[in-house]
């Protein structure tokens, strides 16, 4: 008689790849954080005012980094004004994939419409998402102004 394997087993087989997925596929907060201060020096260095990180804009950010990942290719949010509560006056969103968060961030910066959102002194707040796939950096920036 031969004993088949138990669906308990099977339920753990499928819950360990899910995990591993995620894993593979995760977001990133050290990359994240990282953004965010390269952002802000881009902006010292141009003599306007700091962002400040706002949590939903984090959010937004990071569930269209999923997306996109997901995907495997680079698309803006349908609604850019999804996930973000009233109050503001000017939406912006920056996306890109790289091999490397610095080389994402290089990326947008020799794009003039990219470098237009990370230095509009209009903005004052800001979200990233950062979703690494197969080696690839996702990456969504926020803007907002209130």
């Amino acid at each position: 008689m031969r004993i088949t394997e138990s669906p308990r087993r099977s339920v753990l087989a499928v819950a360990v790849v899910a995990l591993v997925s995620l894993m593979l596929a995760a977001c990133q907060p050290e990359a994240e954080n990282a953004n965010v201060a390269a952002i802000n020096q881009l902006r010292a260095n141009v003599s306007v005012p700091a962002l400040s990180r706002v949590g939903e804009l984090d959010a937004k950010a990071r569930a269209q980094a999923d997306r996109m990942a997901k995907r495997g290719s680079i698309f803006h949010s349908v609604n850019m004004g999804a996930g973000v509560s009233a109050g503001w006056s000017i939406i912006g969103e920056n996306v890109a994939s790289a091999g490397s968060i610095e080389a994402a961030e290089a990326a947008l910066e020799a794009s003039p419409p990219h470098y237009e959102n990370l230095t509009n002194p209009a903005f004052n707040q800001v979200g990233v998402g950062v979703t690494v796939k197969n080696g690839v950096y996702y990456v969504v920036q926020v803007f907002v102004s209130r």
